[in-house]
């Protein structure tokens, strides 16, 4: 599915000449039918602004949010899904990310759309994908503006400048607060299609902006997901191969990119561990991916017992039953090269070295 379907016109006007109307030929229909998609929709979006502008700017987020951050890979999917069953928790889907329009007064029109347009499963990890499954609200923060980071991936000649809006490096206050207003707003949107209950957000471009998501929401709790960095390098590799070829609407080098996702890591670490000296300590705490995945029960109970976000005893069994039904799942099996992992050491292992995880040298492969 394009993601700019769920975007506006106008939206799609500024990103265009933003980028000079850079779109590879090949890519021209799949930017076509992004602008019929969204004049097709324009009279929903109409109705809803109608309908739910003045009950959204007057929703109250009376419990801030949990919010689960970490570099893409590292098993932020896995927990949104298995906390989204807690039945106390609002949270994002895949119906809200890919039309935050107008998911509100045409829930099973755009239900039968999404499910519709989206593939059965995810390209880079074979996760189920549908209307109904957890997704990241940076999606819909891409279809809202050009402060979404996932604009990158529509217009990869330009993935250095969108992924400013990681840090906000070299953005100006006003740009900051346009990026805090609109997240607000959605944020206040959620919370009313969920009856006010607390959201939990999953979202790994939140992991170098906790000092704005304070500003906004300073009793906010975090769960930070970490991965051994060698397995991560890999995953994030196939990520972006295997999401490109389906969102971009330019052409890409595949080493520039690469050198893209580097850098981003180094920063966006560089700012959150600084950042997180801002979160009281009892409002954080780490899961390891490689913990998460071979005791999936007892991490999430720790979770809850250290965050204090609701006894684990209430919903331990609705968990366990999620868990049961994940046991045939198969992760992709990643092979690490004597290159990958210069690649990590060069780059990558000094952030994550303070987790505990090991250092593998050249013809040391695991």
């Amino acid at each position: 599915m394009e993601p700019l379907a769920g975007a506006t016109t106008c939206n799609i006007s500024k990103l265009l000449l933003e980028n000079k109307l850079r779109v590879h030929p090949k890519y021209w229909f799949r930017c076509y039918i992004a602008i019929r998609a969204t004049h097709y929709f324009l009279p929903l979006r109409v109705v809803e602004r109608i309908k739910y502008h003045s009950k959204i700017k007057q929703t109250k987020i009376v419990k801030d949010p949990v919010f689960i951050i970490g570099h893409w890979r590292t098993g932020t999917t896995l927990l949104h899904s298995m906390l989204s069953r807690d039945k106390q928790f609002g949270f994002v889907t895949n119906l809200e990310t890919y039309c935050p329009h107008f998911f509100l007064s045409f829930r099973k029109l755009t239900q039968r759309f999404v499910d519709f347009a989206l593939p059965e499963t995810r390209p880079m990890d074979n996760v189920k994908m549908g209307s109904k499954e957890t997704a990241e609200e940076e999606y819909a923060l891409s279809a809202y503006d050009k402060y979404g980071f996932y604009n990158a991936l529509i217009f990869p000649k330009n993935f250095a400048y969108y992924s400013r809006y990681l840090t906000f490096k070299d953005c100006s206050e006003k740009e900051i607060q346009k990026w805090k207003n609109r997240y607000s707003h959605f944020l206040q949107k959620m919370t009313l299609k969920h009856n006010g209950k607390r959201l939990i957000l999953k979202n790994p471009a939140n992991t170098s902006r906790v000092k704005h998501l304070l500003a906004m929401y300073p009793n906010a709790k975090f769960i930070h997901t970490i991965r051994d960095p060698y397995y991560t390098f890999l995953s994030t590799l196939r990520f972006y191969r295997k999401v490109l070829p389906l969102f971009a609407l330019q052409k890409w080098e595949d080493e520039k990119i690469k050198e893209g996702f580097i850098e981003n890591y180094n920063d966006m670490y560089s700012v959150f561990e600084k950042d997180r000296e801002l979160i009281p300590r009892n409002n954080i705490i780490d899961v390891k991916y490689e913990d998460l995945t071979r005791n999936p029960l007892e991490i999430v109970e720790e979770i809850y017992e250290a965050l204090e976000i609701g006894e684990f005893s209430k919903v331990k069994s609705i968990m366990k039953k999620f868990v049961k039904a994940q046991a045939n799942y198969k992760p992709n099996i990643h092979s690490i090269t004597n290159e990958i992992i210069n690649e990590v050491n060069e780059n990558w292992f000094e952030k994550m070295e303070k987790y505990g995880y090991s250092q593998l040298k050249p013809n040391n492969i695991k």
